[in-house]
Order: C-alpha cells, then structure tokens, then sequence
C-alpha cells in the first residue's frame, strides 16, 4: 500500500521508541502521509537520526527524549506537545524492550525491568495522552476522523505463551487488556484504541533475537529467523516496518479505520490467524 498523501495533514502523532525498528518505521510512515511527529525516544542519538530520516523524507519530525518508564517524564511530555502544537491526535505506544531467554533463568530484576516499560509504561504514556484526548474532544479541537486515535504494540506472543520470552509474553498479553479497556473507556468520545500483534519484522531487535537464539541452536547467523519464517509463518516473509506495520497502524488512525476499536490484529503474514 502506497503513502496516502496528506491523510493525516494537521495531525500531531506521538510515536514512542520510535529511534529504530518498528517505531522508526511507524514515524516515518505516519510523517509521509503529512502528520507532524513526534520521536519519543530513550536514546539520543537514535531519535536525532530518526527525525532526520522524516525531515529528508519531506516530513516534520521532532525529538523529545524520554524515558518511557518514568511517569512524570510522560506528563512533562504531554505538557511539551500540547504547549508547542495544541494538540495530540495521534498516540503510537510502541516502545518495548525484550532480552529473550528460558522461562526459568528469568529474575525478578528481568521481570520488573521489562515490565517497567512494555507494560507500565504504555499504560501510563496511554492514560495521559488519553486525558488529553478526551479534553481536546469535548472542547471541540479535532484535526480530523477519528477525532483522536491511540494504537498500542502488542505482539503474537501476547497471543500464546512464549518459552523463551514468558515475561515478555505476559506484558503483550496485558496489552491487549489494557487496549480493550481503553476502548470502552474513550468510545463515547468517538476516540479509537486499538492493538496490533506483528510476529516476525525486519528489526535491529530482530536481529539481536536472531544472534541470541541462532547460538542457543546451534545455527549459523540469520539461521534461526529464516528456519522460523520458514515454518511459522504462511507469506514466507519477515515483516516489512514502515510498508507493514505503518500501514496499519495509518490505517486505523484514519477516517477509513474510524469505526475499528477495541481489536488486536494481527499483522504477521499469517503467523497467527485468531
């Protein structure tokens, strides 16, 4: 699917961890298709280079460095964008961490070290946004339809169990609750909330998964992912960011997605079809 050109014209979009990987993509889409985005991001340099693939790209992106995990960060965030643009339309919860390994070498420290971010993070990057939201609506300030959408990154692991990655299968999985809940929540205002599941993309993180579980098997460099697309996943290829991911999560912040609330789909060439 081709960038629509000026779909989200006047929109202001947060995208969290969008310095690389799926969020990078995500921005960059959103930007193509004229929002103004912001680069919510833990590491610096990652942001800076992400914004300048927007701005090359023709689009408006803008650095705000954060640590997602911080609550009072989140609020002096919210502050920031709606004290320099007036608005937020467009909320992308896509910053996520993950150190894969067996289920019983996971620690408390591991556990609450990704939760921290996946799960209590978003929740909380998600409340506030959303409190901005509902007072833009009821005040009558709307760039567009949906009159403001949010869009959460779960995952197929939040769909099944993960042997490797249980504490990151248990956050995905609240994330689909906490997309459920949101939902219900902002309906009456005609604001959007929804969860996309991708399985396998072409990521930085991707990629250290592949290093991390192609050793643990016994295979060579990219082995591991190639043996999974192989075998797990019916298109026969990883995921694409921003011609993938982008587009969907483009679509559902779109007029043409404004009735969609309250769904986790899956983006994942068929890796998980419920």
């Amino acid at each position: 699917m081709a960038p629509v050109t000026d779909r989200h014209k006047g929109k202001v979009a947060i995208v969290t961890g969008a310095g690389q990987g799926i969020g990078r993509g995500i921005a960059t889409r959103l930007s193509q298709e004229g929002a103004t985005v912001i680069i919510a991001e833990f590491n610096s340099d990652n942001a800076h280079a992400a914004a300048a693939e927007v701005d090359n790209q023709g689009g408006k992106g803008v650095v705000h460095q954060i640590d997602i995990g911080d609550v009072d960060q989140i609020q002096t965030m919210v502050d920031t964008v709606v004290g320099r643009f007036g608005h937020i339309d467009i909320l992308v919860n896509n910053a996520g961490v993950l150190h894969t390994m067996p289920l019983d070498d996971i620690t408390p420290e591991e556990w609450d070290w990704l939760q921290r971010v996946n799960q209590r993070g978003l929740f909380f990057c998600l409340q506030r946004v959303a409190v901005q939201m509902r007072k833009q609506v009821e005040e009558g300030i709307s760039a567009g339809m949906p009159p403001a959408s949010i869009v959460n990154l779960s995952s197929v692991a939040g769909r099944s169990g993960r042997p490797y990655a249980a504490h990151y299968s248990a956050a995905k999985w609240a994330v689909i609750s906490i997309t459920q809940s949101a939902a219900e929540w902002l309906a009456p205002l005609g604001i959007t909330v929804n969860a996309i599941c991708p399985g396998i993309v072409e990521t930085p993180m991707w990629e250290d998964i592949d290093r991390i579980q192609s050793e643990r098997f016994g295979l060579e460099p990219g082995g591991w992912i190639e043996k999974s697309v192989n075998e797990l996943v019916p298109l026969r290829r990883a995921a694409r960011a921003a011609e993938d991911i982008g587009a969907t999560v483009s679509f559902l912040c779109s007029e043409d997605g404004a009735y969609i609330t309250g769904q986790a789909i899956n983006v994942a060439g068929g890796m998980e079809m419920n």
